[in-house]
């Protein structure tokens, strides 16, 4: 399939874009205190990938807008770090822009020391004429630093958003009450930053299509309304997006796999028809026959594909020469992207299945020769591998004890709202067998099987097993572990007790639970799912609610019978009927000693990866079989 629409140029003022594709602002982490080849490597890896315009991530116009999450542009010296970026991009025929804010409060937890947090309830008239006066000047830093167009954040409960919502702002004043009065503070902006850019340079904003779950909050027709104020004082493009941070919206910001593909595209839509300017639209739009399909239509005139060109750098050319059953699908999973910019021991965003996004700067080391390599097993770990290997030109083997492919990796997908996972397990698969990868199954690897074959490498995700507790009780015959049970060998039905409510415990109490189960998930913490990310937790008290799940937390399993589960809360014990245990308190790794030990008496190089090395989740993998192979290929360089 061709897809004409979406690949057909178009023009903002005076600048001419090859495609409608925009790869919108995403906090990376890539970026902070100056502008490194990581970034530059990052940005360039999507330009040749076909990306018509790149936006570089939220950017400080203001010190009170710096924090340890993002980048400035407010002085000479950041402007002359961006000249590497701008001057990088041009250089290999792409289009950058940046996206200029100020956060208000939503960076408080992360500003620096000493600087004031500014929101919108708490500024005087001259704290904003010199946040207005700031947009300016950024503005014309980004001209002088070679950007292509500025993007004017407004969304996302950053300052400018603060401002227009009723639902947060309760200023008195001219900037409060009336859309017209909470419009000034970013029509001003916008007039000083248009002041301050060429005329020919269009001037983009984000903007969200309206405010979910805030009271008082942006309609859409408030939204229209401001949008067209915008326009007429000289913004070219809405780049639409949804989600605030004081409400479940949150979710819609950077949706995970718990919310439909190209969620946003119909409510964009209605938007698009009530403004006189371009619309991008954004939102999970990882197919291009959808994005297609939202261009013909009418809906959108760009369209932001953001963590989809994480997952796939090449997203655009394989759609282009009609490969699209070839890219790399984004799952939804956020492990790599949101949740590694909230959690601070993550150094950037990396990704599940495209372990090589934070490495393009560092180029992959070249052996000598191609490399025959044992991969012992062919979970996702395994697989993402293996391909990575052959695609590098070496000759990988997998080997797998079971009958098939996909490992644990399977059993998530079949976990409600998760579809998308044993998806992106089957196209592991056929990409394997595809690139004509050999794979072993019903194979255990002995330490005799590599001897009698000598690679020169071995690279062990053997995974992990479930932890079966010293609970009384635990052999009788109605106890099986979380594993068991989406596998589908067992299927418990009536009361069913779930012992354990961190993300698998959850995952398997809501997949009984939709199969007409009535469950009861004990957990030792006081909240449910912990393992998922920030958002995806979200989802979790909604889910159990809508499915009739009882959890009771900070309470202990003291016994499992027959026809009951006792547990032991707040000093009291309780008994719950129950047809069915099911034990989902964790996983403890497959011990690979005799692998390791057999390569280390051979000399083989070894490597132990995934849940074999420390129990983790699926990026822990990917991650772990990338750094492999760029020692196995140093060594061997």
């Amino acid at each position: 399939m061709t897809y004409e629409k979406l690949f057909s140029p178009i023009k903002l003022r005076g600048l001419e874009l090859k495609n409608r594709v925009l790869m919108p602002g995403m906090d990376t982490k890539f970026a902070h205190d100056h502008i490194g080849e990581e970034v530059i490597a990052y940005h360039l890896e999507r330009v040749r990938g076909g990306c018509a315009l790149n936006m570089f991530e939220c950017t400080a116009v203001h010190i009170t807008s710096r924090s340890r999450m993002n980048f400035g542009l407010y002085n000479e010296e950041q402007r002359d770090e961006f000249k590497k970026l701008t001057s990088a991009v041009h250089e290999a025929g792409g289009r950058i822009g940046v996206q200029l804010l100020h956060c208000g409060f939503v960076y408080r937890p992360f500003l620096y020391e000493g600087v004031r947090c500014l929101d919108v309830n708490n500024m005087t008239q001259a704290d904003i004429d010199e946040i207005v006066a700031a947009f300016g000047k950024s503005a014309a830093l980004a001209v002088e630093a070679g950007f292509d167009t500025v993007e004017f954040h407004a969304a996302h409960t950053y300052l400018a958003h603060e401002f227009l919502s009723a639902g947060i702002n309760h200023r008195t004043d001219a900037y409060g009450g009336s859309l017209e009065n909470r419009a000034r503070f970013a029509l001003e902006c916008i007039a000083e930053m248009r002041r301050n850019m060429p005329e020919d340079m269009p001037l983009l904003m984000r903007v969200d299509v309206q405010d979910d779950y805030l009271e008082n909050g942006l309609t859409i027709d408030d939204v229209a309304a401001f949008v067209n104020m915008a326009a007429d004082a000289g913004v070219d493009l809405a780049d639409v997006s949804r989600g605030n941070i004081l409400s479940f919206a949150n979710v819609y910001e950077v949706p995970p796999i718990n919310l439909p593909q190209g969620l946003n595209i119909e409510l964009i839509g209605e938007l698009k028809s009530k403004v006189k300017m371009p619309v991008a639209t954004v939102g999970r739009i990882i197919d291009p026959a959808m994005a297609e399909k939202a261009l013909e239509e009418g809906k959108a005139d760009m369209v932001a594909i953001g963590r989809a060109q994480i997952a796939d750098p090449e997203w655009c050319v394989k759609a282009m020469r009609g490969d699209s059953d070839k890219i790399v699908k984004c799952i939804g999973c956020l492990q790599g992207c949101y949740d590694a910019v909230t959690l601070p021991d993550r150094a950037h965003i990396t990704c599940l299945r495209n372990p090589m996004c934070g490495r393009e700067s560092k180029p992959v080391p070249v052996a000598k020769r191609p490399l025959h390599v044992m991969v012992i097993g062919g979970g996702m770990g395994g697989m993402v591998t293996a391909r990575y290997l052959k695609q590098l030109g070496h000759e990988p083997e997998i080997f797998e004890t079971s009958d098939s492919l996909g490992g644990q990796f399977v059993l998530a997908g079949r976990a409600p709202h998760k579809e998308e996972i044993l998806e992106a397990d089957i196209w592991e698969q056929k990409a394997i067998l595809g690139m004509g990868i050999p794979v072993h199954l019903n194979t255990t690897v002995t330490p005799e099987l590599i001897t009698k074959l000598k690679p020169d490498a071995v690279i062990c995700a053997i995974g992990a097993v479930p932890l079966m507790p010293n609970i009384p009780g635990r052999d009788l015959p109605n106890v099986c572990n979380a594993h068991e049970v989406l596998a589908g060998d067992v299927t418990p039905s009536g009361n069913v007790v779930v012992i354990g409510g961190a993300s698998v415990g959850v995952e398997v109490a809501e997949y009984l639970a939709e199969r007409g189960a009535h469950v009861t998930v004990i957990e030792m913490r006081n909240k449910p799912g912990i393992g998922y990310g920030p958002l995806r937790r979200k989802f979790v008290k909604k889910n159990l609610f809508e499915y009739g799940i009882n959890f009771v937390g900070e309470a202990k399993c003291e016994e499992i019978r027959a026809d009951s589960v006792v547990y032991s809360k707040n000093e009291k014990t309780v008994t719950v009927p129950c047809d069915t245990a099911v034990i989902s308190v964790g996983s403890r790794s497959r011990d690979s000693s005799d692998i390791v030990s057999a390569c280390k008496k051979l000399g083989i190089f070894c490597r132990v990866i995934g849940d074999a090395k420390n129990v983790g989740n699926a990026l822990d993998a990917t991650t772990d079989g990338m750094d492999a192979i760029y020692e196995l290929l140093a060594e061997n360089a």
